[in-house]
C-alpha cells in the first residue's frame, strides 16, 4: 500500500522560520524583510526577534504570510563571549494572535535588543504567570519548553554548533518540535553547516522531532553580499492554501522538507521501499538509526532525479538527504516505521 510521507496534494510554500528585525539585533525593519523575502520567491517569514513576541499580521497579503515568533536565549556565564555556552529556542504560536510570552524574564535586558529600550514596543509585551528567572540547566530549559507547549507554542532548538552545547546538556531536552539541521547565519561565518549529527543523536534517544533549515538572518551585510545571511536555508511547506491554520497544521503533520537548494517533489513508501523524486542531484542517500545506509550516485556527466531504497533493515527511523552538484542539500524529516507501517 502506498503511503505518502509528503502529502500527495497541495502546493509547496517557501518559508524562513528564523529571522531578526531591527526591533532586536537585526538591521532591517519587518516591512523591509517581508519585501526582500517576497521578492526572492518566499511565501512565509517568521520574525523571531529576541525575547519579545510581536504580531506582524498587518504586513500579510494574499501572497505572503508573517508567522509570529520569538527566540529565547539561556546562557551559561563565562568570562569571554566566545566561551559562552548557550541554548537558543524559537517559539511559534498555533493561534497567530497569541502573543503572550511564557517564562518571561524581565531582568534579562540586552543592549542590542532595541525593543527593550523602546517604551512603545515594550508596552506591547505580554506574559503569562509570574516573572521567571532563567538559568542554564536542563531542568530550567525543559520547564520553559513545557510551559510553552502548554500555552500553545511549538519549539525549535537552534544552531547547536554555534551554541557550543555538549551532548550531556542538549540530550536531556524534551518536548521540542524540531531542531535546526542547517543555520545559514552560522554557515556564513565559517562554522559547520550541517547539524545532521545532532539530529540523529536526538532521534536515537527516541525523540520524534522534525528538522528545519533556516537563515537566522540579521542582515548586517547587504542582501546581495556574498556573505549575506539571508536566502540560504529554508523549508518547503505543502498545504492546500496560504492560510495560517493550514500552514501550521502542515508543520505539525510534517508536511515539509528542509533545503539549501535542491527540491524534493515526491516522497512515499510502498512495500518496504521508500521512493523519492527530486530536482537535479548528484547523490541521494538514506540514513537510519543503525549502520544501515543507502547511497545512489549519478554517473559522471549525468544527473539523478529519483531514487528508491529498501527500508526493511531499518530498526526505528530513516531520513533522506539530497545533494546537488554545488554541494547544497535537501533534508527530509525523520520517519519512524511504527508511525506508518500497517
Amino acid at each position: 500500500m502506498k503511503r505518502y510521507l509528503l502529502s500527495e496534494n497541495g502546493i509547496f510554500y517557501k518559508a524562513n522560520l528564523h529571522s531578526h528585525s531591527n526591533w532586536s539585533d537585526g538591521r532591517l525593519s519587518p516591512k523591509e524583510m517581508k519585501d526582500a523575502y517576497k521578492a526572492m520567491g518566499y511565501s512565509i517569514l517568521a520574525i523571531t526577534d529576541h525575547e519579545g513576541l510581536f504580531d506582524h499580521s498587518e504586513l500579510d497579503d494574499e501572497d505572503f504570510l508573517l508567522i509570529p515568533g520569538y527566540e529565547r536565549e539561556i546562557n551559561k556565564p563565562a568570562d569571554k563571549w566566545n566561551d559562552v555556552v548557550t541554548c537558543h529556542l524559537c517559539f511559534y504560536p498555533r493561534d497567530r494572535h497569541n502573543i503572550v510570552n511564557t517564562c518571561f524574564d524581565p531582568d534579562f535586558i540586552h543592549p542590542k535588543f532595541r525593543w527593550m529600550h523602546n517604551d512603545e514596543l515594550k508596552s506591547r509585551i505580554k506574559y503569562v504567570g509570574e516573572p521567571y528567572r532563567v538559568e542554564y540547566n536542563p531542568e530550567c530549559i525543559n520547564h520553559i519548553i513545557e510551559e510553552a507547549n502548554k500555552n500553545g507554542f511549538i519549539v525549535t532548538l537552534n544552531h547547536l554548533v554555534w551554541s557550543q552545547e555538549a551532548y550531556d546538556e542538549y540530550s536531556k531536552y524534551k518536548g521540542m518540535f524540531a531542531i535546526e539541521i542547517y543555520n545559514h547565519g552560522t554557515a556564513q561565518v565559517g562554522l559547520d553547516i550541517d547539524n545532521g549529527k545532532y539530529y540523529d543523536e536526538l532521534l536515537k534517544l527516541g525523540n520524534k522531532i522534525r528538522c528545519v533549515a533556516a537563515d537566522d538572518n540579521h542582515n548586517g551585510r547587504e542582501l546581495t553580499d556574498l556573505y549575506s545571511d539571508s536566502f540560504g536555508g529554508y523549508i518547503m511547506i505543502k498545504s492546500d492554501s496560504l492560510d495560517y491554520d493550514k500552514i501550521f497544521s502542515a508543520l505539525e503533520n510534517g508536511d515539509f522538507y528542509s533545503s539549501t537548494g535542491p527540491e524534493i517533489k515526491e516522497l512515499y513508501c510502498e512495500n518496504d521501499r521508500v521512493f523519492i523524486k527530486t530536482s537535479s542531484a548528484q547523490s541521494i542517500r538514506l540514513l537510519s538509526d543503525n549502520r544501515y545506509t543507502c547511497l545512489k550516485r549519478a554517473d559522471e556527466g549525468e544527473e539523478l532525479y529519483d531514487a528508491d531504497f529498501n527500508i526493511s533493515p531499518v530498526n526505528n527511523y530513516f531520513r533522506i538527504e539530497v545533494i546537488d552538484c554545488n554541494g547544497k542539500k535537501a533534508y527530509t524529516n525523520a520517519y519512524f516505521l511504527e508511525d506508518f507501517r500497517y
